[in-house]
């Protein structure tokens, strides 16, 4: 291989709620290391991170998420009277569009493709044409967690229910490319290091909303998970088996898997740690030559 063999592939990025900033560190390496990417097709989280490479504002995101702090985190979030979820998300989209340009999807530097799941039937809907943040926000809707988007007389939510890995998304999108796929769901892989805890200044300048959406975050004494905890790694066990299947009956031509396990559903402050697992994974891949061996294969030459 020499500096001018390129391969072009189409990404899927994997849905995994914050454990999806590993993308950020997954995706530098990869584009560093010879890999150019054509497309992405993403899944809830991936779909966030697909749509801001594809509209080349990654690094502006990357910067925010890498100062964001617990209180900053919590205050993105916004509690409804329990009805179809959680939370509205009405507070994390308009963060999101502050980076995601009001734009068709056909508009963006990239052939894009967000994948959301029908709740009436729970099939899986591909958005590849008109405006991208609604079906951004469908894909992110996981289930109790957000309420329900509707788009085009539909009610969606997660595309992690139809599809955690969007392989034939990624197929269906650049046919004949290469599928690199990023699955953050094996539970095989622990992270690796310690997460930041919330020390006792900060929880004193929470308001009393943010304490006890602090409390629902934590264990308590006797080490019952809390209900973040409780969900986070519930989703994570029954998604962990879909994609196990899912990656065996459509083959990917490379799976990259971070050791994310452990990271909660709203660690979005953990930034730093999370985008250096990406890091760690796609490095370790590069450093095996499994990478260069790739690129071996589905090499095409660049003048």
């Amino acid at each position: 291989m020499t500096k001018n063999d390129k391969v072009s592939v189409v990404i899927a990025l994997g849905g995994g709620a914050a454990r999806g900033i590993a993308h950020i560190g997954i995706l530098e390496v990869l584009e560093k290391n010879g890999i150019e990417v054509k497309g992405i097709a993403g899944t809830s989280i991936g779909a966030i991170i697909g749509a801001l490479r594809a509209a080349n504002t990654l690094e502006d995101f990357e910067s925010f998420i890498r100062q964001l702090d617990a209180k900053g985190m919590l205050k993105l979030l916004d509690p409804v009277v329990p009805r179809s979820g959680l939370f509205a998300g009405n507070r994390i989209a308009r963060k999101l569009d502050e980076f995601i340009p009001d734009m068709d999807i056909e508009d963006l530097g990239l052939p894009f493709c967000a994948v959301s799941t029908n709740i009436t039937n729970g099939e899986e809907v591909l958005h590849a044409s008109g405006p991208v943040r609604l079906p951004i926000r469908a894909s992110m809707a996981i289930p109790g967690v957000f309420a329900p988007v509707q788009v085009n007389n539909q009610w969606l939510v997660d595309g992690g229910v139809s599809s955690p890995v969007p392989i034939s998304a990624a197929r269906k999108l650049c046919p004949g490319l290469p599928v690199i796929a990023v699955n953050l769901f094996n539970t095989n892989l622990p992270f690796e290091g310690d997460l930041d805890p919330i020390d006792q200044t900060s929880k004193a300048e929470l308001n009393r909303l943010e304490r006890l959406l602090l409390k629902m975050r934590q264990s308590n004494k006797e080490g019952r998970p809390g209900l973040f905890a409780s969900l986070s790694d519930t989703i994570t066990h029954m998604e962990q088996r879909i994609c196990r299947f899912q990656i065996a009956a459509e083959n990917p031509e490379l799976v990259l898997e971070p050791a994310v396990f452990g990271i909660g559903l709203f660690d979005f402050h953990q930034g730093d740690q999370v985008i250096a697992a990406g890091t760690r994974c796609a490095q370790a891949m590069v450093d095996s030559g499994k990478l260069d061996a790739f690129k071996r294969r589905y090499a095409t030459k660049h003048p």
